[in-house]
C-alpha cells in the first residue's frame, strides 16, 4: 500500500515542477551562455597571449569551475524534467562526460586512483574539457539563434553575416601574440582570416614561419569552417529551427542549395556530407600519415601527423595552404610523387560537391541503379562529372604543349612534365597548389590557366568560380543560338530559360567584380604588371588561391582589395545582390514584345 505522505510528498514535488520548470530552465540558459562565453575568452586568451603562472591557475580554476557549474545544471534541469528517462536519452552525449568524470572524481578522492593519469598528462585533460566547452558555447549560441526567427533578414543576408563573423573571429584570433612568430599588422591579420575561411590560399606571410603552431591550428579551423560553409549554414538553421514557419523556410533554402528532392531529403543528405567528409579527410590523413612515417621525411609522430592533417583539411576544402614556402615545389617535396597524388584526388572530391559524391560513390545508390537499370545518375550529376573530366583532361594537354619550354622547362622527364601539368590543372582549378613556379608560366598558359580558375568547381563544393555547371549551361546556350534553336537540351531534358539567365547572371557580375578590382589594384599598384595583377584578382575572385606572389609587396589598401574579392567570390554574386537588393514582385500583365538589332 502506498505511503499517503510520500505520495503528498511526490505531489508537491511534481506541482514546484510544472510551475517553476519554465522559470528556471530560461534562467540557466541564460546564465550557461554567459559562462560559456566568459570561458571559451579565458580559452582563447590562455591560448593565445602570454601570460604568468598565476593568470594560467586562474583560468584553470574558471575552467575547473564552469565544469563543475555544468554538471550542476544538468542534474538541476534532470531534476525539474518530468520525464527523466526521456530526458538522459536525449542527453546521452552529456550524461556519458559527466558520469567519467564523476567517476574519476570520487575514485582519486577516496582511493586515490588515477583513472586517467592526470598527473601526467594534465595539459591534455585541460585541452579536452577545453573542446568540450567550444562545443558546449556552439549549442547555447544554436539555441539562441531562435531569436533570428523574430528578425526579417533574408537567408542570403545571413550567409554573408555568418562569413563576416567568421573572418572577424579568424582575425582577432591571428592577431593575438601567441599566434604568430613575431607581431602582424592588422590587414595581413584580415588578409590571413578571409584568406582560410573563404578557402583561397592566398598569403601575405609565410604559413610555416610567420605563423606558430597555435596560429597554423587556427587557419586549419577557419579552413575546414569556410570550406563546409554550406553544411553549416544549412545544419544550423534546420536542426534548431525546424519547428517554426522561420524553420521551415530555411529548410527550402537548404533543399536549393543541396539539389535535394524535397525537403525530408535535406537531414539525410546533410548526415552524408558529415560522413563523407569525414571518411575523405580521414582517409587521407591515414595515406599522408603512413607515406611520410615510412619514409622518415619528419623527425616525431606528432609533426607527422598534424602535416597530416593540416594537408588533408587544405586540399578537400580547396583551400591551398601549404606548410611549406613554396607549396609542393618545396625542394623536401617537389620529388614525392604519392603525397601530390593524394592532393590530387583530393581536391578533386572536394571540387565536385557534395550532392555528386553522395550520388556517384553511395553504395547504396550505386546497388539501386545495378537492381534498376532505368536509373541513372541525375542531369546534374553528368554534368559535373562531363565538365570536370573534360577541364582536366584538355586543360592538361593544353598546358603541357604550351609549357614544355617554359614552366616545365625544370622537369626533367616526359613523365615528370606530364605529370606536373596534371598536377597544375586539377589542382589550379581551385586550390592553389603548386609544383611549378607560376612567374615562369608563359602568357598563353597564363590566361589559359586564367580561364580554367574562372570556371572553378562544381556547385555545393568546397571550391569556388562561376561553376562547371554555369559553364556548360552557357555553353549549351551559345550553340543552340548558333544552330537556331529555340529550346536548350541536355540528356534528352529541357534546361529551362531561368537557369540560363541565372548562368549569364552569374557570370556578367563576375567579370565585372574583377573589372573593377584590376582597375583598381592598377591605380593603387602601378608598379606591379598588369597580366599579374590580372592572375590575382581572378585567383582571388575564385577562391583558388595560386599566385604570382606580388600580393605580398601590395599596400594595405591593395590587400584590402584582394579581400573583398575572397569575400564576393565565397559567398556568390547573386547571393550579394539577392542580400542587398530588393525584389520586385512580378505583375500578371506583360508589354508588347519589341525587336532591334544586336551583336
Amino acid at each position: 500500500m502506498t505511503d499517503p505522505l510520500l505520495t503528498k510528498t511526490k505531489t508537491k514535488i511534481d506541482l514546484h515542477i510544472v510551475q517553476r520548470k519554465q522559470s528556471v530552465e530560461k534562467t540557466m540558459q541564460i546564465l550557461s551562455f554567459i559562462v560559456s562565453v566568459v570561458t571559451i575568452a579565458a580559452i582563447v586568451f590562455y591560448h593565445g597571449c602570454y601570460m604568468s603562472s598565476t593568470v594560467v591557475s586562474i583560468i584553470r580554476g574558471l575552467v575547473y569551475s564552469s565544469l563543475i557549474f555544468y554538471i550542476f545544471k544538468y542534474f538541476l534541469l534532470m531534476f525539474y524534467s518530468l520525464h527523466k528517462r526521456k530526458y538522459i536519452r536525449k542527453s546521452w552525449f552529456e550524461f556519458t562526460i559527466i558520469v567519467v568524470l564523476l567517476l574519476h572524481f570520487i575514485l582519486f578522492s577516496l582511493f586515490g586512483f588515477d583513472l586517467f593519469q592526470l598527473s601526467k598528462y594534465e595539459n591534455i585533460y585541460i585541452l579536452c574539457i577545453q573542446l568540450y566547452f567550444l562545443v558546449i558555447v556552439m549549442i547555447e549560441l544554436a539555441k539562441a539563434s531562435t531569436l533570428l526567427g523574430k528578425i526579417d533578414l533574408s537567408p542570403p543576408f545571413l550567409l554573408m553575416a555568418s562569413f563576416f563573423i567568421l573572418i572577424v573571429l579568424g582575425t582577432i584570433l591571428l592577431s593575438l601574440p601567441r599566434m604568430t612568430t613575431h607581431h602582424i599588422s592588422f590587414i595581413d591579420a584580415l588578409f590571413t582570416a578571409t584568406s582560410a575561411s573563404c578557402v583561397t590560399g592566398l598569403t601575405v606571410l609565410s604559413t610555416a614561419n610567420d605563423f606558430s603552431f597555435q596560429g597554423q591550428v587556427v587557419i586549419m579551423i577557419l579552413m575546414q569552417l569556410g570550406g563546409m560553409s554550406i553544411l553549416s549554414f544549412a545544419t544550423f538553421f534546420t536542426t534548431f529551427l525546424s519547428r517554426s514557419f522561420v524553420g521551415l523556410r530555411y529548410q527550402y533554402l537548404v533543399k536549393d542549395m543541396l539539389s535535394a528532392n524535397k525537403v525530408s531529403d535535406t537531414f539525410s543528405l546533410l548526415r552524408q556530407i558529415i560522413l563523407a567528409t569525414l571518411i575523405i579527410e580521414a582517409s587521407g590523413v591515414l595515406m599522408f600519415y603512413m607515406y611520410w612515417r615510412t619514409t622518415g621525411f619528419f623527425d616525431g609522430k606528432g609533426t607527422t601527423f598534424f602535416y597530416s592533417l593540416f594537408h588533408a583539411v587544405s586540399a578537400f576544402n580547396n583551400a591551398g595552404f601549404a606548410l611549406w614556402d613554396a607549396s609542393f615545389r618545396d625542394a623536401q617535396v617537389c620529388n614525392s610523387f604519392f603525397p601530390q597524388t593524394i592532393i590530387m584526388i583530393l581536391v578533386f572530391l572536394g571540387g565536385i560537391g557534395f550532392v555528386t559524391i553522395s550520388e556517384f560513390f553511395n553504395p547504396a545508390i550505386i546497388r539501386e541503379r545495378k537492381k534498376y537499370r532505368w536509373k541513372q545518375l541525375s542531369p546534374g550529376t553528368k554534368i559535373v562529372l562531363l565538365t570536370t573530366f573534360g577541364i582536366i583532361i584538355i586543360g592538361t594537354l593544353l598546358f603541357f604543349f604550351l609549357e614544355y619550354n617554359h614552366s616545365l622547362a625544370e622537369k626533367n622527364t616526359l613523365v615528370d612534365k606530364i605529370f606536373a601539368s596534371m598536377f597544375q590543372i586539377i589542382s589550379g582549378r581551385t586550390a592553389g597548389f603548386n609544383i611549378i613556379d607560376v612567374n615562369a608560366i608563359s602568357i598563353p598558359g597564363m590566361l589559359l590557366v586564367m580561364m580554367i580558375i574562372f570556371i572553378g568547381a562544381s556547385p555545393g563544393s568546397t571550391g569556388g568560380g562561376i561553376k562547371t555547371t554555369t559553364f556548360f549551361v552557357l555553353m549549351k546556350s551559345v550553340f543552340a543560338t548558333i544552330k537556331g534553336k529555340k529550346h536548350i537540351e541536355f540528356d534528352k531534358k529541357t534546361i529551362p530559360f531561368s537557369l540560363v539567365d541565372k548562368a549569364y547572371s552569374i557570370v556578367v557580375l563576375s567579370i565585372g567584380i574583377i573589372f573593377v578590382s584590376v582597375f583598381v589594384l592598377a591605380i593603387l599598384e602601378p608598379e606591379t604588371n598588369l597580366i599579374n595583377i590580372l592572375f590575382e584578382s581572378i585567383s582571388a575572385f575564385t577562391t583558388c588561391g595560386l599566385s604570382t606572389n606580388c600580393q605580398a609587396a601590395f599596400s594595405d589598401a591593395g590587400k584590402f582589395v584582394l579581400v573583398m574579392d575572397m569575400y564576393i567570390g565565397r559567398i556568390g554574386t547573386l547571393t550579394i545582390a539577392y542580400a542587398l537588393g530588393k525584389r520586385s514582385v512580378e505583375s500578371n500583365h506583360t508589354y508588347p514584345e519589341t525587336y532591334f538589332m544586336v551583336g
